[in-house]
Parts: structure tokens; sequence; C-alpha cells
């Protein structure tokens, strides 16, 4: 009697161990690919509040509107203080506080308040930089906006990426005109602003704010 139940007593532990290795070998096999799956699938679908394209594709860059897949690509690309700046950031931004931004700005488009496509490098295809055209707000400081890291700056890219993004505007919004705010000491953007056409309307002064330009893009297309 004692021999028979050492003998079932060695089956039950030589079957527990091999059920034990089945489960482990599953788990490295499959539970991987669950959790990859998870991670990468978004849940995220374009809003469509208007019949703005996904893509607009120039010569030198290529415009994308923004998805989560991208918030990673903006962070990286954002923080430098030569683009923090302008932008009314404190000089070192947060992966969070970049998030919040990028999903907020997520919510605007979705309620038509914002035209926003992030710029991508034709050449070695990275994310690069952010336009927009805000709905007009006299509280707002301004309509357009836009940055590229200084890695990318000269080549003719802003100016493309400006062209694409008016453009399409225009051509959906049936708008005349919009208008940017440039603070007086960034002569950089100013003088960009103005090499893609921009017309110098006035200056703003503030009593706790530094003093900027007001210029205004007219529609080339407009009667």
């Amino acid at each position: 009697m004692f021999k028979k139940e050492k003998k079932y007593l060695k089956i039950k532990i030589i079957a527990s161990s091999i059920l034990a290795i089945a489960l482990g070998v599953a788990s490295y096999i499959y539970i991987p690919k669950i959790f990859q799956k998870q991670q990468t699938v978004s849940t995220y679908q374009f809003s469509r509040p208007d019949s703005r394209p996904n893509v607009i594709k120039g010569k030198i860059v290529t415009l994308k509107r923004l998805q989560p897949s991208y918030f990673g690509n903006y962070f990286k690309m954002f923080n430098y203080p030569k683009t923090v700046k302008p932008l009314f950031f404190k000089e070192k931004v947060g992966f969070p506080e970049i998030k919040r931004y990028l999903e907020n700005n997520l919510r605007r488009e979705a309620d038509n308040k914002i035209f926003l496509y992030m710029i991508f490098d034709n050449n070695d295809k990275k994310l690069i930089g952010s336009t927009e055209i805000r709905k007009y707000n006299p509280r707002d400081n301004g309509q357009f906006g836009i940055w590229l890291s200084p890695k990318y700056w000269g080549g003719g890219r802003a100016q493309e990426a400006f062209k694409l993004i008016s453009d399409e505007y225009f051509r959906i919004k049936k708008a005349d005109k919009f208008i940017a705010h440039v603070e007086m000491w960034n002569l950089r953007s100013y003088y960009a602003l103005k090499k893609c056409g921009f017309k110098l309307i006035k200056t703003l002064h503030y009593d706790n704010q530094p003093s900027r330009y007001l210029l205004e893009y007219d529609n080339p297309n407009k009667s």
C-alpha cells in the first residue's frame, strides 16, 4: 500500500512539473504578444470636424494630423530652449505636460477650434515640428503658430509647411485671412512670417506682457 501511494505521489509530482513548464512556455510565447498588442493598438479615431485630409504631401515636408502615437516623438523634438521660449512655455517641459497639451489639442480639433498638423521631414521621415491655425479668439495670442526643431531650421521647411497648411485652411474654411502674434524680441520668427507673406498691421503693448507684432495673412485666392 505504501509503495502504491509513493508511486502515485511521484506521478503527481511529475505531472505537476510538466504542467508548470507548459504554462511557463505558453506565458512566454503568448503573454508578451497580448501585451504588445494592447500597447500598439489604439482606440483613437480621427475626428471629422470638416473635410481636412489626414496627410498633405509637399516636396520637402509632409503634414500629418495629430494622433497619440506621435506624442513621444513630439516631446523628444520639442524640448529645446530655442523652441520652447517663443511658444510661451517654461524652459523645460515634462512629458506629462506635453501629453495634456496634445490631448487638449485633439479635443479642440474635434470641436473645430483648431486646424492642426504635425510636420515630418521627407528625407528622414521624422516628426520635426507642428503647425496650426486656431479659430479666431480676440483673447488669444494670434491664430497661426509653427515650430520646428532647431536641427531642421533652414532649407525652406517652415515656408513649405506654412504654404501647405494655409492653402488647405483657405480651401476648407473659405476664410479671407488669419493673423499671427510675434513678440518683438523674436525677430527670427517675425522675418520668417514676413517671408511667408504676412503683413505687419500694428504693435500691441501690454502692462504685464512683452509687446508683440500683430501680422495678417490674406487669402491669395480671395476675389
